[in-house]
Formats: C-alpha cells, structure tokens, sequence
C-alpha cells in the first residue's frame, strides 16, 4: 500500500498536526508514505518508479481529496478567483486521472462531501465547494465504483 497525504499543517497549526499525527500512527508500518500536497500525478509517477515489482499490484490510497483541492485554492496568487481554481484543480485531476490509466494499480481516493449542508456564507468558501464538488464529480465518473461513506455505513452511488 502507497499512502498518500495531502495535508500539510502550517507551524501554528496545533489542531492539523495532531490530526496528522494520529493518522501516522494508526498506519500500518509496512506501508508506504508519500506526503504530496499538490502535484499528485509527478509525485506518484516519481514514487511509483521506485518501487520494486514484487509481482503484485500496488495499492494507492489517497487521502483525501479534499485537502488536495484546499492546498490547489491557497497556492493560488487570489483563492477567490473560482476560474483560476477550476482550471488549476481541473488541470490536477487531468494529470491524476492519465496516471490512474497508464499505472496497474489499485487507486482509493478518499474525498468529503461539503456540498451536504447549506450554502456558505463567504465566497471563498462557496468556490470551495463548488470545485471540490467539481473534482469529485471528474473522478467519479471515471470510477468504477464510487461510495457515499456517512455514519461508519456505506452507500454505492449509481448512475
């Protein structure tokens, strides 16, 4: 298992970085960490040629999309501009999904789902959802199975 983490905790961000701590440490030992933020197809396609061919697929398990599309919005000289992070977000998940089509893998991409509750109050907050609802929308229509996860119970999501 590749474990990829696209939360990256500023120094004063107490909270993040316990959150990630606890995820480290809930990991199996033997699987394998990559920290990617941004860039996930030049940095999976990097760590992915790295690793020896043991004869079985490699499993990649994103986590999670969400803070990927968060990290996408604040790299950006405006976060409000929503046609700049759309074509920034939309450009990532391209790259991503050529990746996951070329790469005999397992791919898992864990994502949140904000669009569940009310609209947000600020602008930057309803282009983040926008987008992330977006992004979802581009991976799972290329999934062969996308899942609704509420409550610790699964629903599969059809067409």
């Amino acid at each position: 298992v590749l474990y990829v983490a696209t939360a990256k905790a500023s120094p004063e961000d107490s909270s993040l970085q316990e959150r990630i701590r606890r995820h480290q440490i809930r990991r199996p030992a033997h699987w394998r960490t990559l920290e990617c933020p941004k860039g996930l197809a030049e940095g999976l396609e990097k760590t992915l040629s790295s690793i020896p061919d043991d004869g079985y697929p490699v499993t990649i398990l994103i986590d999670c999309v969400t803070m990927w599309v968060a990290n996408i919005m604040f790299s950006l000289p405006d976060p409000e501009d929503l046609v700049a992070l759309e074509t920034a977000a939309r450009q990532e998940v391209e790259e991503l999904l050529s990746l996951m089509e070329r790469t005999p893998c397992r791919w898992i991409l864990v994502s949140g789902e904000t669009g569940l509750g009310g609209i947000q109050a600020s602008a930057r907050g309803r282009f983040f959802c926008d987008c992330l609802g977006m992004v979802n929308q581009l991976l799972a229509a290329r999934a062969r199975e996308a899942w609704l996860c509420v409550a610790g119970k699964k629903i599969l999501l059809e067409d």
